[in-house]
Parts: structure tokens; C-alpha cells; sequence
């Protein structure tokens, strides 16, 4: 006890540890349209999903999982339509991952590296594109229970300088890259020409962030075949290279990797562990400061840091510094110390400091 008495400052991770690290498809955004909200049929007002809402009848879908739940019905009826995004977007996610399947006792499992990508493949299986197997060399879907086989041909890998992922697969003589990744690394390699597209997008973003939602973005490239192959023999040559193989291959997966078609994104929800607000407050009130850090967009992570209470109202101003140098950072750090010396002087009565918050964005 006398040394925990001594703790001033506890740095923690926060997924797994603060949250659940239990992932659920919760929104996303399919072609400038949002799903995942309910409204009210005559106000048009969100109405609150809550464990007596009646969630979307999947069980048309014999691959459907019992504890899988989505409340928005315009998503299902998209899909029931035939619309050509919808089926594109979830047909990504069917296929651009790492998760291995396995049939236990009749059923169809599946073991994936991460939480993340392993609720958006289960998000696609309730969908209609069920990934059903795989080989060294293929990938084996169900479309709405037609069978879908494509030749493996690249797996780019994630990793955190990459932040995306792709795969290149050809099925009945056509070739096209999947990715999937951070906003901000799909942004800067999208083909011109989307403009109203990726506004509208954009928007949905920033809401589901705001909502502590964890975000990616998905797009897709058409291939020429001649291109193709004059790529695969470069970046045969790059995979088996001497020396800088990272760096030949980062080169090699930045040129594949442009001029891509925005499909969509998604919104996981990953929710807080119980007890973690009360817990944070006790620590506060030990006068303990707790850092938090994590990959999040900058509005998840500060969205999470209100729902925990690791920021609250109180605070007069959440203060963002993101200079990518250090003499940046130092100028933004001595340029808010005296903001908020200025800020306590004028709002002190008594003992009640008025206090500030600062979050770093890499």
C-alpha cells in the first residue's frame, strides 16, 4: 500500500484494458449513404437502440450468427434490391483479411489475428457474402448463397507504418485490389473525380469517430492484366531482394495501392470495460494522472476519453498537439502552458484550479 501511495502517473493502454476488446459491427457508410441509425418513421428523429429494440430478421441467411445484431432495416432492403455497393462493400470485407475458417460440429468458425477483423468478416457472413474457405491460393465466398471462387494472386500486408491492407484476386478473367485501412492512408491515394463522394463519406466519418467508433475506409482497384504481370515481376524482385527488401517492397506496394475507388467505411464499436469510469475517477481524485494511449482516430480517442471520464466537462479545453518534430512540439507545448498559466490566473477562486487536457496525435 505505502508504495502504491507513491504512484503519481499510470500510462495505459486502451484496448483490452480499458474496453472490452470484444468488436461489433455497429454503422457504416456505403456509397454516400449512412447506415446503422434508426429513425422515427413519422419524425425522422434517431430513436435510441437499446435491448428492446427489435433488431433486422436475419435468418433467411443460413449462415447467420444468433448473436450477431444490426438495427437498421434500410441496409437489409438495400441489399435485398440488388444494389451493386452494398453487395461490392460487403463482398471486400469478405475477402481482404487474414482469418482462417474452421468447421466445428457443423459449424462454420473463424479465427482471425485481430478483434477488428474478425467482426467484419462475421459482419459480411450476416450480410450474404459468407467467407466459407481458403487455400495457398484462392478464396472461396458465398454471394448470397452462390458460390464465388477467385485465385489468390498478392496478399499486402498490414502493419503500423502501412496502416491498410490488400489483396489482389482474379475471378473469370479479372483482376482487382481490395484495400482496406486508415481514412487518412485511403484519402491520399484515391483516384480524382470522387469529390462529392468522399465529402459525404468524410462527414460519416467524422460522426461515427465523434460516437467513439473505431473507423476504416475500403476501396477497390480494376487491374490490366498486362500491368499486372509486369508488376508480379517486380515485386518478385523486390520480395527476394539482398538488401532494403522493406524498402523495395513498401515502393512496390505504394504504386499498386493509387488511384483507388472509394467504396465505403466502417464503424466498429468496442465498448468500455465495467467499472473503468468509476475507476479513473478515483484515480483523479488520488490526484493520480492517467495517460491513455492508443491508434485512434484523434475523435475516437477523445470521444472515449469523455465516456470514460478520463475527460469531462469540466475541463475548460481539450488541447491537440500533433507537431511531427520535436522543436514543434516543444513551441505547441510552451504556447498551451501559457494559454492555460493565463486561463488558471483569470479563473481561480479559492482552491478550484480550473485544469486543461492535452492529447498528442502521431
Amino acid at each position: 500500500i505505502e508504495e502504491l501511495g507513491q504512484v503519481e502517473y499510470i500510462f495505459s493502454d486502451k484496448t483490452g484494458t480499458l474496453t472490452r476488446n470484444v468488436m461489433a459491427f455497429n454503422k457504416c457508410s456505403i456509397n454516400s449513404q449512412s447506415y446503422g441509425e434508426v429513425l422515427d418513421p413519422r419524425t425522422g428523429a434517431t430513436i435510441e437502440i437499446t435491448e428492446d429494440l427489435k433488431c433486422v430478421d436475419l435468418s433467411a441467411n443460413p449462415f447467420s450468427e444468433k448473436g450477431f445484431k444490426f438495427y437498421d432495416t434500410t441496409l437489409t432492403d438495400a441489399l435485398k434490391s440488388g444494389d451493386k455497393y452494398c453487395e461490392e462493400f460487403f463482398r471486400l470485407l469478405a475477402l481482404c483479411h487474414t482469418v482462417m475458417p474452421e468447421t466445428k460440429e457443423g459449424v462454420l468458425e473463424y479465427q482471425a489475428q485481430s478483434p477488428d477483423e474478425g467482426a467484419l468478416v462475421s459482419a459480411a457472413r450476416n450480410f450474404g457474402m459468407v467467407f466459407f474457405s481458403r487455400t495457398p491460393n484462392s478464396i472461396t465466398i458465398k454471394a448470397n448463397g452462390v458460390e464465388e471462387t477467385y485465385e489468390l494472386l498478392c496478399i499486402l500486408d498490414f502493419n503500423n507504418v502501412r496502416k491498410r491492407m490488400s489483396v489482389i484476386l482474379r475471378r473469370n478473367g479479372k483482376i482487382r485490389l481490395y484495400c482496406k485501412g486508415a481514412d487518412s492512408i485511403i484519402y491520399e491515394r484515391l483516384k480524382k473525380g470522387q469529390d462529392e463522394l468522399s465529402f459525404h463519406t468524410q462527414e460519416h466519418l467524422n460522426k461515427f469517430a465523434g460516437e467513439g467508433l473505431r473507423t476504416l475506409c475500403l476501396a477497390i482497384k480494376d487491374l490490366d492484366e498486362a500491368y499486372f504481370q509486369d508488376w508480379k515481376l517486380r515485386h518478385h524482385e523486390a520480395a527476394t531482394a539482398a538488401t532494403n527488401r522493406d524498402e523495395c517492397l513498401h515502393e512496390i506496394y505504394e504504386e499498386v495501392e493509387m488511384d483507388l475507388t472509394l467504396i465505403g467505411a466502417s464503424a466498429i464499436e468496442d465498448k468500455l470495460q465495467d467499472g473503468v469510469p468509476q475507476a479513473i475517477a478515483s484515480l483523479a481524485l488520488a490526484n493520480i494522472k492517467l495517460w491513455v494511449l492508443t491508434g485512434d482516430k484523434q475523435e475516437t480517442a477523445i470521444n472515449i476519453g469523455y465516456s470514460c471520464q478520463l475527460l469531462t466537462d469540466d475541463l475548460i479545453d481539450v488541447l491537440i498537439v500533433d507537431g511531427h518534430t520535436a522543436s514543434d512540439v516543444e513551441s505547441q507545448l510552451r504556447g498551451y502552458l501559457e494559454d492555460m498559466r493565463a486561463v488558471n490566473t483569470s479563473t481561480t477562486t479559492g482552491n478550484n484550479t480550473s485544469v486543461s487536457m492535452v492529447t498528442f496525435r502521431y
